[in-house]
């Protein structure tokens, strides 16, 4: 895997970067398994550097974009609808806070869809629901399950024939080689006044420091990192007022949690009545921000 390094921030350009967390990963032996949604691999991590002047946080030397997509193509995760109701619960909080900016009807692309989850919701909810997902194994998932279409790609390759009112980007940022570039892109295909809402792991978070290395948000998959001050700067930059600053909620299973942390409990007779058992955990180190694009 190339490797390139870089000597400014992809942000804000500042040349005053310092390493901020060494890495443990071997590029040499990363798989798409590595990227799955429910990968458990707590503590895997690129080495990261931050920028002292916004905060931001980055892999350094950073995978080519290329690669990362070709990656999320071949990219199967078979567990991640098996968790659909708590998943479901996370994202009913988003739709519930996304009403007062969008009323029903309104037009509403998911970026990083998966197998469908919240389109699902929010098409009940009734939102007129496209979705894009590079993985095509997800995208199989989606129609599968739910009857949903969505676009197999990435957002650059994307045509949209109208503007949406709503663009969520839920714990996809993180993924992504060039956050910044990538939210441009987006801007162009969301109405002026429309709303991004975006969920993202904190990297100023309390959990984050108390944990260090092992926070559970170091993963491979996972390629930058904001703070409250870096969010601001990169939507401030591309023309987004952020109108609401919450705090995200997670809500599984505990079966799903358990298995998160013990692996071998998978599949054993615990299974059935662990699913019917949900926990909310607020760690308080992921932002759920509500962004409006500015009238032209």
């Amino acid at each position: 895997m190339k490797l390139t390094a870089i000597d400014r921030c992809p942000l804000c350009q500042s040349p005053r970067i310092a390493l901020f967390k060494k890495g443990t990963i071997v590029p040499e032996n990363i798989s798409s398994a590595d990227f799955k949604i429910t990968d458990s691999h707590y503590g895997s991590r690129w080495t990261f550097y931050s920028c002292r002047d916004c905060g931001f946080v980055f892999a350094n030397p950073a995978p080519a974009k290329a690669t990362i997509a070709e990656f999320y193509a071949s990219l199967a995760d078979e567990e991640y609808s098996q968790e659909d109701e708590g998943r479901g619960r996370n994202f009913s909080t988003v739709l519930k806070r996304l009403r007062p900016y969008a009323p029903p009807g309104s037009r509403l692309l998911d970026v990083g869809a998966a197998s469908g989850i919240f389109l699902n919701l929010a098409r009940k909810a009734g939102f007129q629901v496209t979705g894009i997902e590079p993985s095509a194994a997800l995208v199989a998932d989606a129609e599968k399950l739910f009857g949903l279409k969505l676009f197999c790609g990435t957002v650059e390759q994307f045509i949209a024939n109208e503007k949406f009112a709503v663009i969520t980007v839920l714990d996809v940022l993180e993924h992504v080689t060039d956050p910044g570039d990538f939210l441009t892109v987006l801007s162009r295909v969301l109405a002026p006044g429309g709303m991004l809402v975006i969920v993202t792991p904190d990297i100023s978070s309390l959990a984050a420091r108390i944990m260090g290395g092992r926070w559970w948000h170091y993963r491979v998959a996972h390629l930058n990192f904001f703070n409250r001050r870096s969010l601001a700067r990169i939507l401030g930059d591309r023309g987004f007022t952020i109108v609401l600053r919450k705090r995200f909620a997670w809500n599984f299973s505990v079966y799903y949690l358990l298995t998160r942390l013990l692996p071998f409990l998978k599949g054993r007779a615990l299974q059935k009545p662990l699913k019917k058992l949900h926990l909310k955990l607020q760690l308080c180190d992921s932002w759920e921000i509500y962004a409006r694009k500015k009238e032209k």
